[in-house]
């Protein structure tokens, strides 16, 4: 049998045991285990054991549960409240007023949490009620929580970014700074379509705004500062090299519970309830490396990842073509999974073709990163859509799609720019 023909055949199997509802590390694991039992070779199965345990043997996926713990514990605790209330006494003014506040608060949480959903989450349950309750309109309240939730892993730290550059062998600590300019740019971007739909349309907002006195704007920035020390710590001793990624979340968890602390809102069950959060997702995390390593490992002995290099690269394709491609498969992808599973059904095929057309593995790292932003707002599956759907108080999932649909063509518009530019992807880690 060919090699097009089994490779079609395990894609086949994959998705039918994803659709039958199996977990994607035991779908991954069991295919990858079905095709080495088809080769026959005795040998290869019994080395099963040690390609799962250097698969998670790695220094870098130790920020893993780091970043995670840190997120929940700020969510936990409270502080997130403060922030998104702080944050709105200064951005109430602008046009769109608190719909400006939920971009920067997400923003700035990205830039601690790791995770999409957590922080559509954090941010998603203080504003909602407080914007419903003012008159602002539901779709655009929701839309932009939904996609503000996306720069969680996109603004470093970055959970999928740990991943992808454990997966291709790359410096996650690269990969955080080339995140940060272009969540900046996708987050004003964000910011400049709310401004002009509530200029075009000011029926979107509150016709009075709330006024807040000097003394109320200061408190708000002792507030705020919190955070702002976190990202100070996290970010700047990874960018001047001074502490890993690992030893940066290990250092921001120790900041974030003694945050949490000042601020007396972390008690002994809201600890615990974060530290069960974060190994939950953290198991989730190492099963599906360990289930895609093995999927990696079969397409390997196989030969069918050699076979399908050379085949695309005999296609003679434009990387512009190849892009295109790519970006086409994450968005179908998207209706169906969530982020992470993406990254492991598709990296092991699509990095050697990667290698082969000469795209820069840090940029491309980049580009992945926002094609599984797609997919957190596209329904049937978008994670933040649903967790946003979860903190509406009872309104309509139609409500939420209808506000997040915009932001999914300016996260293809960023995708264009970075593909065209990437140097701006690129220019700070080439200063580390």
């Amino acid at each position: 049998m060919s090699w097009g023909v089994l490779f079609v055949l395990y894609i086949v199997l994959i998705l039918t045991l994803l659709l039958l509802g199996q977990w994607i590390a035991f779908a991954l694991g069991s295919v990858g285990l079905i095709g080495l039992f088809l080769l026959g070779n005795q040998q290869l199965l019994s080395s099963i054991g040690s390609v799962a345990w250097n698969s998670i043997n790695s220094f870098e996926l130790t920020a893993v549960p780091l970043f995670l713990f840190m997120g929940e514990i700020i969510l936990q605790s409270g502080v997130s409240n403060r922030f998104y209330r702080g944050a709105s006494c200064w951005m109430g003014r602008l046009p769109g007023g608190l719909l400006q506040s939920n971009i920067f608060a997400c923003s700035v949480f990205a830039a601690i949490s790791g995770s999409s959903v957590a922080t559509a989450a954090a941010i998603g349950s203080v504003a909602t009620p407080e914007l419903i309750k003012r008159g602002y309109d539901r779709p655009m309240v929701f839309g932009s929580l939904a996609a503000g939730g996306t720069l969680g892993i996109l603004i470093p730290p970055s959970i999928p970014m740990i991943v992808y550059g454990a997966m291709v062998e790359e410096s996650v600590s690269k990969l955080f700074m080339a995140g940060l300019i272009p969540g900046l740019i996708t987050a004003l971007m964000y910011m400049s379509y709310i401004a002009i739909r509530c200029i075009i349309n000011p029926g979107l907002t509150p016709s009075s705004v709330e006024k807040y006195t000097w003394t109320q704007r200061g408190r708000a920035l002792v507030d705020m500062s919190f955070f702002f020390v976190l990202i100070v710590v996290i970010l700047g001793g990874i960018y001047f090299g001074i502490m890993t990624p690992t030893e940066a979340a290990a250092i921001g968890t120790a900041l974030a519970l003694i945050i949490s602390k000042i601020n007396r809102g972390l008690s002994k069950s809201s600890l615990v309830n974060a530290m069960l959060k974060a190994i939950k997702t953290t198991c989730m995390v190492l099963f599906i490396v360990i289930g895609t390593q093995m999927l990696s490992y079969m397409l390997v002995r196989t030969g069918i990842n050699r076979s399908l290099t050379e085949w695309v690269a005999g296609m003679d394709l434009q990387p512009a073509v190849f892009l295109v491609v790519v970006v086409i498969i994450y968005m179908v992808l998207g209706c169906l999974m969530e982020g992470l599973s993406m990254i492991f059904l598709t990296l092991p095929v699509l990095w050697p073709i990667v290698q082969a057309m000469g795209f820069d593995p840090i940029a491309f790292g980049v580009i992945l990163v926002i094609l599984i932003e797609l997919g957190q707002i596209t329904p049937p599956v978008g994670m933040n859509l649903f967790v946003i759907k979860g903190v509406s108080e009872g309104h309509p999932l139609s409500e939420v799609i209808a506000g997040a649909w915009p932001y999914f063509f300016i996260l293809l518009a960023t995708v264009v720019i970075l593909a065209m530019f990437p140097g701006l992807a690129l220019w700070l880690p080439s200063k580390m």
